[in-house]
């Protein structure tokens, strides 16, 4: 796909704009006869954009004819078009030329390694099992195996749950996941007692094995003893270890916060937008695309992109700038979506906590309204789960 984004960009392509009543056999036509579009976004019933090469362009008059459509140039694109754009700078363009060429080259190379999501782990015992798997900077991408290089780091870092490695441009993005060490297995062999892991209420107390301490219904502490291994013959009057097993569903309870700012509501976009794209340089700054921006009131979102996209250079870039247009709502309104905000936040806030395989039962939401300001939400979620946690029997 980058191949194809690259070849495109060097011969040079067109965004159309296309409006009639009959855009599906529009572009049933174009299929049938051979003329690629790419990128194609309806905008209305009878409106649609696609890019287009420069060749099958055209090619199109027939077609707009036969269906009775109407079609428009929005944007040419393209080295061919750029190079039009500095065709009175000659020595620029040689020095962008050398400049492609060179990047190329380097590009086909790793620079710079990050890592990202270490917690607990050093990131140096990361870089080093890296580099003795060939990835570091000054590689050749191509030699490089990752799923080889993802399955061996796991293999040999047990700490870690997950590991991605992505190439963008010269850079090498390695994200990890580390694992929580789950709880010491211990032999079935091996004397046990079950305790709380947590907090709640039993729901459901099935004892496999080991003498129940507890009942359904009951509260439980974290840490409570819930199953013992040890077991009581009256008619013996012995005692027998064994290692207990159950199954202890209980109802727990996690808490979260979250905080709607009015000011972030009071102002909200209308779904119009108009966005600029700028070419820079350390130098200088060129305004490929600059329409103008009709909006009163607006707020800007900016990005950058790989020049060409073949890799991120700071160098020179594509400066791509949104410009949204915002309306204003009520008082009234801007509170409701900041409570709103507020509540998404608080339940964003509180899974973090939850464990995996944990089924929740219920929300409630406490709010705390802070005049002319915002929302401030609590929720208390109720869940399901299972709080038997082994712990070793001493028998001695």
């Amino acid at each position: 796909m980058i191949f194809i984004k690259i070849w495109n960009s060097i011969i040079g392509y067109l965004v159309i704009k296309v409006d009639g009543l009959s855009l599906e056999k529009f572009i049933n036509l174009c299929v049938s006869r051979g003329i690629r579009l790419w990128g194609i976004k309806r905008i209305s019933y009878t409106s649609l954009v696609a890019n287009i090469g420069i060749k099958d362009f055209k090619a199109l008059p027939p077609i707009v004819r036969k269906v009775h459509s109407k079609i428009k140039i929005v944007n040419k694109k393209g080295l061919p078009f750029l190079l039009y754009r500095f065709r009175h700078r000659k020595m620029l363009l040689i020095g962008i030329v050398i400049f492609m060429a060179t990047l190329y080259v380097l590009s086909s190379f790793i620079w710079q390694v990050d890592v990202v999501g270490t917690l607990k782990i050093n990131p140096d015992i990361i870089y080093a099992n890296l580099e003795e798997k060939g990835l570091k900077p000054g590689a050749y991408k191509g030699n490089l195996d990752t799923w080889k290089i993802e399955n061996e780091m796991l293999i040999e870092i047990p700490e870690l749950s997950w590991i991605s490695i992505e190439f963008k441009g010269t850079k090498a993005i390695i994200r990890v996941i580390e694992g929580e060490r789950p709880p010491k297995l211990l032999d079935a062999k091996t004397p046990c007692n079950i305790i709380a892991s947590k907090d709640g209420i039993i729901i459901q107390l099935l004892v496999l094995e080991g003498d129940a301490m507890v009942e359904v219904g009951e509260t439980v502490r974290k840490g409570q003893l819930l199953v013992s291994g040890i077991i009581h013959h009256e008619d013996t009057n012995t005692l027998r270890y064994v290692h207990a097993k159950a199954k202890i569903f209980a109802r727990t309870w996690y808490e979260g916060r979250g905080y709607g700012d009015i000011k972030d509501a009071l102002k909200v976009r209308t779904g119009r937008k108009v966005t600029h794209k700028v070419l820079e340089t350390k130098e200088w700054e060129i305004g490929i695309d600059r329409k103008e921006i009709p909006f009163e009131e607006y707020e800007v979102e900016e990005r950058r992109e790989p020049f060409l996209g073949i890799s991120e250079i700071e160098s020179i870039s594509w400066i791509i700038r949104d410009y949204y247009e915002l309306k204003t709502i009520t008082q009234g309104d801007g509170m409701n979506l900041a409570k709103e905000k507020a509540s998404e936040r608080a339940i964003e806030d509180a899974l973090k906590r939850i464990p995996k395989g944990a089924k929740i039962i219920d929300k409630k939401f406490k709010y705390d309204i802070i005049k002319d300001k915002g929302y401030e939400a609590i929720v208390y979620i109720e869940v399901l789960e299972d709080i038997a946690e082994q712990v070793e029997l001493l028998t001695n």
